[in-house]
């Protein structure tokens, strides 16, 4: 009795990984989007706006990322975002920009769009060297 119950959960812990893996697909996907909102964001408002998105696709790639790499953007993105709390706990994968849906002054607005560029940068170089390592 106890032999199958071992065998189904060696089994799920052995295929888990392999299934929520972030793959070829979804990593181009993302390199074409992070490329496209970094050409196609000329106003700061519109940079601000699409901080979140950033946001977003890097935390889709960070378990990708090499412990450097991850901690580099870790110590880039946390005093640009805020940490959510859901009953006085983070969430899994809980940060949004504090910039967001916000009227902003001057200064604020030039660090946000700051932020903006660094952060899109940093992704798009990530991009590129996964992607120049698969053509060799």
């Amino acid at each position: 009795m106890n032999f199958p119950i071992y065998t189904v959960c060696l089994a799920l812990l052995l295929l888990g990984p392999m299934c929520s893996a972030y793959s070829d697909q979804e990593r181009q996907a993302d390199r074409l989007r992070v490329a496209q909102i970094m050409q196609s964001s000329y106003d700061d408002n519109t940079k601000i706006n699409r901080i979140q998105e950033l946001l977003n696709i890097y935390r889709r790639m960070s378990p990708s990322l090499s412990p450097e790499d991850r901690d580099r953007l870790d110590n880039l993105i946390k005093p640009h975002t805020e940490e959510l709390l859901i009953d006085g706990v983070p969430s899994q994968g809980g940060r949004k920009s504090k910039y967001a849906m916000k009227i902003l002054g001057p200064a604020v607005k030039s660090v946000a769009t700051g932020f903006f560029e660094q952060l899109g940068a940093s992704i798009a170089s990530l991009f590129e060297r996964w992607f120049s390592y698969d053509k060799n």
